[in-house]
């Protein structure tokens, strides 16, 4: 980060650490913020109804008070260093710091394939792009470590502190899942029979299982996203007609779905359930009905509820998960939740 650059991210950290200071201090000053007809509406309220909105608008302020804070502890520890006198910071940091290495191609593809990113959009534009990523994660990475060397040498305390993470609790007491019931770690998955992140999610789930096994749990809710995928709501319905037959006769119609998702008819879907297994009769009624169709909804509301907003969305012991991740992203938190 050039002199400049400091400057001006130093300035606007300074800015909103101000504004946001005032808009607390006004919060705190009284837990009622508004009143009609006498009824009170207090600060508890609002976080409440707004739990992840609130938290992501804390994390956002916390990661640009960090990566000031830390802009800030490298300065001061070059300083410390009488072999940085007549040096820039950067003059610093490249002699005594940094080890440039060449990224190599098996790490771009590696890092491409772990993203799940379609072959129809790999170019040499993008894997370019893709090395100057871990070129700079590889500079960060070898910075932090040498601060945290610095830590040996010089006192340093942080008292900056990350805002907590909320955990939501989720209704699953009539959903399907598979795994072992009483897993550690329960995956709470929000997701769309015809959105194609869905169905890419689904194999990262299933790759999730034969890692883990025994240690989680994964349960389906339904959040049809109606108004751009015409069928996905019909298709919540079959699959509880399914699971009206047995439990496992949910997870065979719910992958036959996501491996057609590109084309989904009642006609087709009727299909399905009968090469599946299931009794034709029965499960035609069902869905005809259409009985099923005010379960969907509620797991929808439920959602929206909680904060979902798109598909796929997930829950890990409560912690909010957005879109299809990494096979990583999710182990990482797994494990964060297997240590505990």
């Amino acid at each position: 980060m050039s002199r400049r650059q400091t400057f001006l991210f130093y300035l606007v950290f300074i800015l909103i650490q101000q504004a946001f200071s005032s808009y607390a201090a006004a919060w705190s000053s009284s837990d009622i913020v508004a009143s009609v007809n006498g009824e009170t509406i207090d600060l508890d309220m609002i976080r409440k109804s707004n739990r992840l909105e609130i938290y992501n608008a804390e994390k956002a302020l916390y990661d640009l008070q960090y990566a000031s804070l830390r802009s800030l502890l490298i300065k001061k520890l070059i300083s410390l260093d009488p072999a940085s006198k007549g040096m820039t910071e950067d003059q610093y940091l490249s002699r005594n710091v940094i080890k440039p290495r060449e990224i190599s191609d098996q790490e771009v593809d590696a890092f491409i394939q772990s993203r799940n990113i379609p072959k129809s959009k790999i170019n040499t534009n993008l894997k370019e792009q893709v090395r100057r990523f871990l070129l700079q994660s590889e500079i960060a990475g070898q910075i932090d470590q040498w601060v945290e060397q610095q830590e040996k040498k010089y006192k340093i305390v942080v008292n900056l502190k990350e805002p907590l993470e909320p955990r939501f609790e989720v209704n699953i007491k009539h959903s399907a899942y598979r795994g072992n019931v009483n897993a550690p770690v329960t995956i709470v998955e929000f997701s769309d029979f015809e959105c194609p992140y869905c169905s890419r999610a689904n194999e990262t789930l299933y790759q999730l299982q034969d890692i883990y096994g025994d240690k989680i749990k994964i349960v389906y809710k339904h959040f049809p996203l109606s108004s751009i995928h015409p069928m996905a709501q019909k298709a919540a319905e079959a699959t509880i007609c399914a699971q009206e037959q047995g439990m496992e006769k949910f997870w065979e119609l719910h992958n036959v779905l996501f491996e057609n998702f590109r084309s989904l008819t009642v006609g087709q879907i009727k299909d399905f359930a009968k090469n599946i297994g299931l009794e034709p009769a029965a499960f035609n009624s069902c869905l005809t009905s259409g009985k099923n169709s005010e379960l969907v909804q509620l797991d929808l509301k439920e959602g929206m509820e909680l904060g979902v907003e798109s598909t796929p969305a997930f829950f890990i012991n409560g912690r909010f998960i957005k879109g299809a991740l990494p096979l990583d992203s999710f182990k990482e938190l797994i494990d964060e939740e297997l240590a505990k």
